[in-house]
């Protein structure tokens, strides 16, 4: 026997369709969403947190300057290879080394010192020496002279001319050598008269220390 049936209204059939709706609308919106189309317009405030946020994946550059704090400084690194050298600078002052002896004083019989300058530092010099000299004997005489500084040496041979008696025979020799001092040293004044009684007056040697010097052959 056949029980006849009620058709449902057409309220419970939109009833019934919301609810299905209802509870299967986040597995309809996970499966149907297209990629890419949630953005931050779709995200409501405080959604991402600390648990949806792989550990490890945030960089700096994703945090606003100033908001992640500096931590403490590491250990100095070792020094970095020394740079170029840079260009030499000017030549600094000059300094001069300067003495005197007024004499007389007797030439001696050989070549010998009779007068000597020190040099307190290295360096490049140019050195001048200057004296008198005169015979007092009245007779030609030739005298020799040597400044000498290391290996460097300047030699001056002079013939003091005889005169009648009434006038003493005399000559100013000069003499100049530079010289390279790698250390502190000295410079000597020789003389010799050959045993003549010759007198040596105004000694003077003058020492001047120089940035560059070049002694070539003329």
């Amino acid at each position: 026997m056949r029980i006849p049936g009620r058709r449902p209204s057409a309220a419970t059939v939109l009833a019934a369709l919301a609810l299905v709706i209802a509870l299967g609308g986040t597995s309809y919106a996970a499966t149907v969403l297209p990629r890419n189309s949630v953005g931050t317009a779709q995200l409501k405030n405080n959604a991402v947190t600390s648990l949806k946020v792989m550990n490890g994946s945030l960089l700096t550059a994703d945090f606003k300057a100033g908001q992640v704090p500096t931590g403490p400084a590491g250990p100095a690194g070792p020094a970095g290879p020394a740079g170029a050298a840079g260009p030499a600078g000017p030549a600094g002052p000059s300094d001069a080394y300067a003495g005197f002896k007024n004499g007389p004083v007797a030439a001696p019989g050989s070549l010998s010192t009779i007068a000597t300058l020190n040099i307190p530092q290295a360096g490049n010099y140019v050195i001048f020496a200057k004296l008198w000299m005169f015979d007092n004997v009245n007779t030609s005489v030739l005298t020799d002279c040597t400044l000498v500084a290391g290996s460097d040496t300047d030699e001056s041979r002079t013939m003091l001319e005889g005169n009648s008696g009434v006038v003493v025979a005399g000559a100013v020799v000069a003499l100049t050598v530079v010289h390279n001092f790698t250390a502190a040293g000295a410079v000597a004044l020789n003389c010799n008269g050959f045993g003549v009684n010759i007198s040596i007056n105004n000694i003077k040697i003058t020492a001047i220390r120089v940035a560059n010097l070049t002694n070539t052959g003329l």
